[in-house]
């Protein structure tokens, strides 16, 4: 499951989480059977959002007299309950369904049973279908269970500890497909051909929450990889934006089968785009379902691209579909493994430097969260089991494969992965298992380091200096950890490489880092030129190593590694910015990574003169978009300057991309809001990917008109909108508060929205008023919202305000 534009959330709930007590402490339930077989019968009444449902599961007991078992089954009504053509008693409140049996079955009996029953879910599955505000938008049913919201839409033992073949039928009108899991069996006419019933049966066993179905109006495309069926499926509006958007589809499957050791190991691959889909992705067993705002044109890339989302929900299929999470607290497994092999993909397809900077943007993520709240990557405390679903088994858990990779190196490494797969095929897994996997693969104990990373929280901070002895040509090294220590964050033992580069030589060497301080000493033959700590950057970790602007400058001139270039950029604003200037300039022009350009271009925004401006305005014509982006940014600080406002304005009426194009919209309004006016209304009057320029031509009119945004900002929010405007158009609002009271009461209503992230964007802004209160309606949307994440959001949202008032 990818997260995708989900940050709103997560910065909320990360914003109040220091002031939270703990969680309570989950467990697995009891498990009374073993599911082997579950059959789906489904049919949709459209206009009154029902599921008429029939649901037919074999199981065999765990217990040796079974005379009932319990099912998950939320708001449902049950028509009856059958075994055999008899009719069984049941008792059912609502959320459970107990179903009595006619007699006590053993360990070795296996049963069929029958659930007849029909629902208007809130969640689970959704039904999207035109109404008053959108009314060209074409319908859709598609179903989104994980973590626990299987019990919303068929009632089942909904937890991930059971592996089970599933069966899929639903009679949809004939103009619609139905994609579900497995093979398609058959498609046969119904009710005189006004209808289709389509039958997909997946033989190899899974868990429940990744049983699913998408039905609608849909545009297929095909591919393949070798006898591996490959399929596309969107919305017809889109055209043929989903076949170039996924067109490495076919190489992401190649390139797992062969890390992994593991074939693809389902019949079929589709993936399919939807409307309002409620997170990034989700890994459904060989059928993808993904959020159709990922589908875009050329004029949005590369800053938008779908590989990295793809790449993460073909990862699943191996790791969170073939080997599950056998709990809810080990889903770094899930999702940490996706997170980590959507950047090996990364690695494979667009080189090393592409890899090591996603890398280094994971650890940025996991140490920010680090700083609010320290959290162990296996938890078992939380309120919802989505409120794992964060930057502590996404990023975290990447990091900790990272690092395993750089203790064990690449042959052992992968060694390791593959006898983790073969072992546990078609099988629950914990970290425990992941562990003793890798020790019998590679020999290695690695207990201290689950013990240390997996169990433990927080990260090491080395503080690291360094003097060079002449007499002795050594290189003496002192490295001290100075995080906090305590029950929660060790002292670490980790090994970690060290570069010093000379006039003459460069060597690395491996150290063990396994005390508060440390000092080791290095045989050189001159002076060093760069000395590197955590060369590579494998390691989950701070450093703080002052460096001359001499160093500084050096490294950002000749470090091989793309991060160390932009920590010295970094470093050089930071700490000399008298002296950063010039090998700002150099780096931004020479480097060959874009990153490292944009970094640099980025960073010049602290220089107001002749030659920081004419660098910026060469820049602008980079050959890629993202550092032409950012030198647009930075050119916002020369105020009044009627080059650069004709710059600016050629930018924006001459280039193609969006974000190059908003970029301009921004700087300009920096250089001379009245002058920017022109480009603001014309800006307002362009679509764009995600509405962009609209949204960004919107913000940037507070700076002149603020009165004007406001009312632009007040429709922009209304139901009917695009709902990229309708969120920029609530965030304009909060920050406007030009009229505080009908501000509340804008965002109090938008809470309670039928879209999620008009939900979200408004509880959001409600938190940052701060204001008292609207405290009584947040306890009220914790009672009522559907989605458990915006639970969580609400609920930080009342924590921040009432620590504000402390």
């Amino acid at each position: 499951m990818k997260k995708y534009l989900f940050s709103i959330l997560f910065v909320i709930s990360l914003s109040a989480a220091g002031a939270q007590t703990l969680p309570p402490v989950h467990h697995a339930p009891d498990r009374e059977f073993h599911m082997s077989n579950i059959v789906l019968r489904f049919k949709f009444d459209l206009a009154t959002k029902t599921l008429y449902g029939k649901v037919s599961e074999t199981i065999t007991p765990f217990r040796t007299a079974l005379d009932s078992i319990h099912l998950n089954a939320v708001d449902m009504q049950i028509a009856g309950v059958s075994m055999q053509g008899r009719q069984l008693s049941y008792r059912y409140d609502g959320k459970i369904l107990t179903i009595a049996f006619p007699k006590p079955y053993g360990l070795n009996d296996k049963l069929t049973y029958t659930v007849t029953y029909s629902t208007q879910p809130s969640r689970g599955i959704f039904f999207i279908t035109p109404d008053k505000g959108y009314p060209h938008r074409n319908p859709e049913v598609w179903s989104m269970s994980e973590t626990e919201d299987a019990r919303y839409w068929f009632p089942c033992h909904d937890y991930p500890d059971d592996f089970t073949a599933s069966e899929m039928i639903a009679t949809v009108p004939s103009n619609w497909t139905v994609i579900s899991n497995g093979v398609l069996k058959q498609v046969t006419p119904a009710d005189g051909g006004k209808e289709k019933t389509f039958d997909w049966v997946e033989p190899r066993p899974h868990v429940v929450y990744l049983i699913s179905i998408i039905a609608g109006v849909f545009r297929e495309f095909k591919d393949s990889l070798g006898k591996l069926p490959i399929d596309f499926y969107s919305d017809p509006k889109y055209g043929d934006l989903i076949k170039s958007n996924f067109s490495s589809e076919p190489d992401i499957v190649k390139f797992y089968s062969q890390i992994t050791g593991q074939p693809y190991p389902w019949e079929k691959l589709a993936l399919t785009t939807i409307t309002d889909f409620t997170w990034g992705g989700e890994e459904n067993v060989s059928a993808i379902t993904l959020t159709d705002g990922t589908l875009h044109d050329r004029d949005a890339e590369p800053e938008v691209s779908s590989v990295g989302l793809i790449a993460h929900e073909t990862a699943h299929q191996w790791f969170g579909d073939l080997l599950t999470t056998r709990s809810w607290a080990n889903s770094w497994l899930n999702e940490g493994f996706a997170t980590y092999f959507e950047a090996l993909y990364r690695e494979h397809a667009f080189g090393n430097d592409e890899f090591t900077y996603e890398m280094s943007r994971d650890h940025k993520g996991v140490i920010a969260a680090d700083h609010v709240e320290r959290r162990p990557t296996v938890y078992n405390r939380y309120h919802h089991s989505i409120d794992l679903f964060g930057t502590y088994i996404y990023p975290r858990g990447a990091s900790m494969l990272h690092m395993l990779r750089f203790f064990l190196g690449d042959t052992l490494f992968d060694r390791a992965i593959q006898y983790y797969v073969h072992e546990f095929k078609h099988k629950n897994v914990d970290t425990h298992d992941f562990a003793n996997a890798i020790s019998e693969a590679t020999g290695y104990n690695v207990n201290w380091f689950f013990n240390e990373w997996l169990y433990k929280g927080g990260h090491p901070i080395f503080d690291v200096s360094y003097n060079y002895e002449p007499g002795s040509r050594t290189a003496v090294l002192h490295v001290d950890q100075i995080q906090q220590v305590d029950s929660l964050t060790p002292v670490y033992r980790t090994p970690v490489n060290v570069q010093i580069v000379t006039p003459t030589a460069t060597t690395t060497r491996r150290i063990w880092i396994d005390s508060l301080s440390n000092t080791f000493d290095f045989k050189v033959d001159g002076e060093p030129l760069m000395v590197n700590f955590d060369q590579g950057h494998w390691l989950l970790d701070e450093v703080c190593f002052q460096k001359s602007a001499a160093e500084l400058s050096y490294q950002l001139g000749h470090d091989g590694d793309v991060v160390g270039r932009i920590w010295a950029a970094g470093q050089l604003v930071q700490n000399h910015l008298d002296s950063a200037e010039i090998p700002l300039i150099a780096a931004m022009t020479n480097d060959k990574f874009w990153a490292v350009r944009r970094e640099c271009a980025t960073l010049l925004d602290h220089f107001n003169d002749e030659t920081a401006r004419e660098a910026l305005m060469a820049a602008t014509d980079d050959k890629d978009a993202r550092v032409q982006e950012a030198a647009v940014n930075s050119l916002g600080v020369f105020k009044h300057s009627q080059k650069i406002e004709t710059l600016l304005r050629r930018i924006f009426y001459d280039r193609a991309n969006y974000f190059v194009r908003a970029a301009a919209i921004t700087a300009l309004a920096e250089v001379d809001s009245e002058k920017a006016l022109h480009v603001i209304y014309t800006a307002l009057d362009r679509d764009s990917f995600h509405e962009i320029l609209r949204t960004t031509a919107l913000r940037a009119l507070t700076k002149a008109r603020p009165e004007m945004a406001h009312e632009i900002a007040v429709n922009y929010a209304k139901y009917g909108e695009p709902e990229n405007l309708r969120t920029a158009g609530i965030s304009v609002l909060t920050s406007l508060n030009m009229d505080h009271d009908n501000t509340i009461a804008l965002l109090s209503k938008y809470v309670s929205d039928p879209y999620i992230w008009v939900r979200a964007t408004a509880l959001n802004g409600l938190e940052q008023l701060g204001d008292k209160s609207v405290i009584p309606l947040l306890e009220e949307r914790i009672k009522q919202e559907p989605d458990a994440r915006l639970v969580s959001t609400a609920r930080a949202a009342i924590k921040s305000i009432e620590s504000r008032e402390k």
